[in-house]
């Protein structure tokens, strides 16, 4: 049974929006495409393709990614993945440290003005 894109979409749960988007960079096709109106039917089997791209999403894949290695994951690309998101990981850490640092240096409810020239001359260089 084939299914339009707006009945699709409620499936699941995924915006026409999204799914005209999707198609538009090639990333997820309809099943058919009406020459006549155009519209975009789907089977219910592409659901599961659909959440695949939603799980790699989620997990950090970008939609090239995900379109550029469709038929190719490999556990080297996910392992680059992981290596990726520690990174990320770490920096953000990093971050939480400087957050707890500027914390303990105001006082009366501000941030000493000497503080905050460091701070503007670190991010303007």
């Amino acid at each position: 049974m084939l299914f339009k894109i707006g009945e699709f979409s409620k499936m699941s749960g995924f915006s026409v929006k999204t799914l005209r988007y999707y198609d538009d960079i090639d990333l997820f096709k309809p099943i058919e495409v009406d020459l006549f109106t155009g519209y975009r039917y789907y089977k219910e089997e592409q659901l599961k393709d659909l959440k695949l791209i939603e799980t790699l999403k989620n997990i950090g894949f970008s939609l090239e990614e995900i379109k550029n290695n469709w038929d190719n994951f490999t556990e080297e690309l996910f392992l680059n993945k992981k290596k990726e998101l520690l990174k990320q990981i770490d920096l953000k850490k990093e971050a939480i440290k400087k957050v707890d640092e500027m914390r303990s240096k105001i006082k009366d409810g501000k941030l000493e003005n000497k503080e905050k020239q460091v701070i503007m001359k670190k991010t303007l260089f």
